[in-house]
């Protein structure tokens, strides 16, 4: 029989993907993770894409992911919720919208 301190139960988890994540666009084996974890898949609509098929990342997504020791969960949720510093999305440029200086302003203050 196992003794108690010989097993460790694992920890599973999902992490949403937001629109500003840096893993958006990438296939989940480029994701490199901390020791003593692995990827399950992804959940997308319901649907469980499994590692074996290295899907796409995309925003909306949730990664499953598993810790075999569950003092790296915290690491590992760290690495899965990496974002940009701006938001950005395809649709939209937040950094169009900053106030337009004119070469004159910019002289003036130099």
């Amino acid at each position: 029989m196992l003794e108690n301190n010989s097993f460790i139960e694992p920890s599973l988890f999902g992490v949403f993907i937001q629109p500003n994540s840096i893993y958006c666009g990438i296939h989940l084996a480029k994701v490199h993770l901390p020791d003593q974890c692995a990827f399950l898949g992804i959940l997308r609509a319901g649907k469980v894409i499994p590692i074996q098929a290295n899907p796409e990342i995309y925003a909306g997504d949730y990664i499953l992911a598993i810790a075999v020791h569950p003092m790296m969960v915290p690491a590992l949720k760290v690495t899965l919720k990496k974002i940009h510093s701006v938001y950005y999305s395809l649709s939209n440029c937040l950094l169009e919208s900053r106030p337009n200086y004119s070469q004159n302003y910019y002289f003036e203050l130099n």
